[in-house]
């Protein structure tokens, strides 16, 4: 295991598609040498059945009832860009009994020495911005021993993604869809009670927009990059923020910085004490992890049953500690899908779900209201 796949160590991806025409409990053995688990028919149950069953040193656990579809992987094993590549070819290798193959290009070799002569290289004046380190606050929980209680929320709209285009298009052309979704999630939550503890919040950064033109990557090529906006409830302001940190190339630097000290022999550092959950509540402020997927080009030709609004898309990631929240925003068949993950020992389901189902039907409404 190289130093980039210990950096996420202990942390799984879990997605769950369908329904999907012609899935079958053999049909995912035949195409696959994982485990497979069988549920009842339907999404919400497969995806529990797989929060209820870590992985241990497996790699993969699949799980399939009613036409629906679902993986917990390590981490270790690859990124989102990995995962959104191998799941749909195993899903369809299932159903057409053969052999998965992923559309796959041969890996560049040494990704990030590549990457950091390619960017750095013809970017120079960007190391000194990239050598600013930007972390979010110190989590009380990082570190101590600690059973989540996992929950999730995942909500599909069908209308919200055009609202947002025609919103920037009118009023902010040239910013991306993901500002004005990051922006509106932190009035989404306070709205519903949870205001984000952190002035700022993790953004996933796929390190691939480093390399060269066509070059690939196996494995993990993602860094977790703090943003902090000088107004993370403006479109603009996020969409700033967001361009000066990848424009920097500080995503690639700390990747780096990381896996060179993964690398090096050195003791575990001491773990912090364990924090008691009453303590984490007391005031329950969700730190925030946010992802952009974009489009799950991979899943659309894929033999789905039944029209799209009944499709499901499931993302329950890892949380990385007991105040933890993390949305990911993805679009399948033109719909808007957010999921969210979190403990809910510590954050209040029913706020979250408020905050979800406001941010996922309506967040052009968010931005208007907070001045966007």
């Amino acid at each position: 295991m190289n130093a980039r796949a210990r950096m996420w160590r202990g942390v799984d991806h879990l997605r769950v598609f369908g329904p999907f025409e012609g899935i079958t409990a053999e049909g995912l053995r035949a195409a696959s040498a994982a485990p497979v688990l069988e549920a009842p028919p339907d999404a919400d149950a497969v995806t529990r059945l797989l929060i209820g069953e870590p992985l241990g040193e497996r790699p993969l656990v699949l799980a399939t009832g009613g036409g629906y579809v679902g993986a917990r992987i390590a981490h270790t094993v690859g990124d989102g860009r990995v995962v959104n590549t191998l799941f749909p070819a195993l899903i369809r290798a299932a159903v057409t009994g053969t052999g998965p193959r992923p559309p796959v290009a041969a890996p560049v070799r040494l990704p990030l020495i590549c990457a950091l002569l390619h960017h750095f290289g013809r970017h120079p004046a960007a190391l000194l911005r990239a050598g600013r380190i930007s972390r979010p606050p110190r989590s009380s929980g990082v570190g101590a021993p600690w059973t989540p209680d996992i929950r999730y929320r995942s909500v599909r709209s069908a209308t919200a993604l055009g609202r947002v285009r025609a919103w920037r298009d009118r009023y902010a052309p040239g910013l991306s869809a993901a500002a004005v979704l990051f922006s509106a999630a932190p009035v989404a939550l306070t709205r519903a009670g949870l205001p984000p503890k952190w002035p700022g919040a993790v953004v996933l950064v796929d390190a691939r927009r480093y390399l060269p033109d066509g070059a690939t990557v196996d494995g993990n090529f993602s860094w977790g990059q703090y943003v902090c906006p000088a107004d993370p409830i403006d479109p603009r302001s996020v969409h700033a923020a967001l361009a000066a940190e990848l424009d920097s190339g500080r995503p690639l630097a700390m990747l780096a910085l990381r896996t060179a000290r993964l690398a090096l022999p050195r003791p575990p550092p001491p773990l912090p004490p364990p924090v008691p959950v009453a303590a984490a509540r007391q005031p329950a402020r969700p730190e925030l992890t946010l992802t952009h997927v974009g489009r799950l080009d991979g899943y659309a030709d894929l033999p789905w049953a039944g029209p799209p609004d009944g499709y499901r898309n499931i993302s329950v990631p890892t949380t990385s500690g007991p105040e933890a929240l993390t949305l990911s925003f993805s679009e399948l068949a033109g719909a808007l899908y957010v999921n969210a993950s979190f403990d809910g020992a510590v954050l209040d389901s029913d706020r979250v779900a408020a905050a979800v189902d406001a941010l996922c039907h309506d967040p052009v409404g968010l931005v208007s209201v907070a001045g966007g």
